[in-house]
């Protein structure tokens, strides 16, 4: 005995659900096993629409009764369980993971973290927070027309030894040399030219600022080597 029409309707609006479920899985969740879970829940949901959409037509017998709810149940749960996982689980972000010690180590973190925030994420407020003022200053007046650090970073894709990942950004050789309240930072890309950041410590008044990195340094010289000739 074929289903009824107003009940395959309602599979396939379900089916359909899953779909887009799985969807929003894989672009939410960084974790491998969320993307197969979710990409096996869109393949058999998408067989399953397949088969009430003919079944609809009449050109086979709709499955059994049970056992088709015990399979719709079953592709509801893969993409829920998915989605509540990968919003639970934490996910990995390239914005700042340095901590607030005035150290050798804080001071190259430092660049990398201005590096992931300026070039990977494009993010021009972030990439600002990790400057002193007076070279957020010197950032603006070199581009000319009393441009701001933000609208400069903004205007130009900053770039930098042709790192394009975070893989590439972790890999990046770091050297830092702490003299004082001022940290060297020699970054030394594959096949580019090495360029040099100069860090001053974090003022109080710059640790206030909105969203201001938890970092202890600043960035007070070097930032044009992202900014190309």
């Amino acid at each position: 005995m074929r289903d009824e029409p107003a009940r395959l309707v309602l599979r396939i609006v379900v089916l359909t659900g899953v779909i887009v479920g799985a969807v929003v899985v894989i672009g939410k969740a960084d974790a491998g096993w969320a993307d197969v879970l979710a990409v096996g829940a869109t393949v058999l949901a998408a067989c399953a629409v397949g088969a009430s959409l003919r079944s609809m037509l009449g050109a086979e017998e709709a499955p059994e009764p049970g056992r088709g709810r015990v399979g719709t149940v079953a592709l509801v749960a893969i993409p829920l369980i998915a989605v509540a996982l990968a919003i639970t689980l934490p996910t990995q972000e390239s914005v700042a993971r340095t901590g607030g010690e005035p150290t050798a180590a804080g001071a190259a973190q430092t660049v990398r973290d201005f590096l992931a925030v300026s070039v990977l994420d494009n993010n021009a407020y972030a990439a600002c927070q990790y400057l002193t003022p007076a070279e957020q200053q010197r950032l603006g007046a070199a581009a000319g027309g009393q441009q701001t650090c933000r609208e400069v970073l903004t205007a130009t894709q900053p770039s930098f030894g042709g790192i394009q990942a975070e893989g590439g950004l972790d890999a990046l050789p770091l050297r830092a040399v702490v003299r004082g309240d001022t940290a060297y930072v020699t970054a030394s890309p594959h096949g580019a030219r090495p360029a040099t950041f100069v860090l001053r410590r974090t003022t109080p008044a710059e640790a206030a600022v909105y969203e201001a990195p938890s970092a202890a340094w600043r960035i007070d010289d070097g930032v044009r080597a992202v900014l190309g000739p």
